[in-house]
């Protein structure tokens, strides 16, 4: 038997491997999307320095409960000084190095957070009526390139809009199968 422990290799690639997590119908679409990294940024806003090496590795501040994207990149506002960078795997440890270089001699960090999210990104017809079942948010509003964290059922999620005809949660591994069956449970009437 393998050491997990002492693999190099990793153990799952989807916290959602056991299930087809591509559904699709004309009243309910979902689709787990693979090999992204998630990379914590820490920093003050109103720090011209921060912004500054911001600008340097390619990303723009997104104001409160937005994202900005940029060469498909995605970067959250999650608080004040919390912002989550959604990228392709293979960009994050060029990535990681540069902001550790940017953000050198300031109150500012990089955390890579990989492998602590699934990504899901729903829609079709009925998509607004399933999200209604797990929140009382109203999702219909979720304006284009805007963010919100937020609990769907009893799962932490951070949701975002950056289609006007879907929406992407952001689920920690932990809590991804629990959402999976709610999803599941929720979307019943509509597949």
């Amino acid at each position: 038997m393998n050491n997990l422990a002492t693999s190099t290799e990793p153990v799952y690639e989807s916290a959602l491997e056991k299930y087809s997590t591509n559904f699709v119908s004309d009243n309910w679409q979902i689709k787990e999307t693979k090999k992204l990294s998630y990379v914590l940024i820490r920093g003050l806003q109103d720090d011209e320095r921060f912004l500054s090496a911001l600008n340097s590795l390619g990303l723009i501040m997104p104001e409160p409960m937005k994202i900005t994207v940029n060469d498909n990149r995605t970067f959250i506002w999650v608080s004040p000084d919390e912002f989550l960078l959604v990228l392709e795997s293979n960009d994050k440890i060029e990535f990681i190095d540069k902001a550790n270089k940017a953000f050198s001699n300031m109150f500012a960090y990089v955390i890579d957070n990989s492998g602590s999210y699934t990504n899901l990104t729903i829609s079709g017809n009925n998509y607004l009526d399933v999200m209604a079942k797990l929140s009382p948010y109203d999702y219909l509003n979720l304006k284009k390139h805007s963010a919100l964290s937020t609990n769907l059922a009893k799962a932490p999620a951070i949701i975002f809009r950056s289609r006007s005809d879907s929406i992407t949660i952001l689920v920690r591994f932990s809590f991804a199968d629990y959402l999976w069956r709610i999803l599941e449970n929720a979307s019943s009437e509509y597949t």
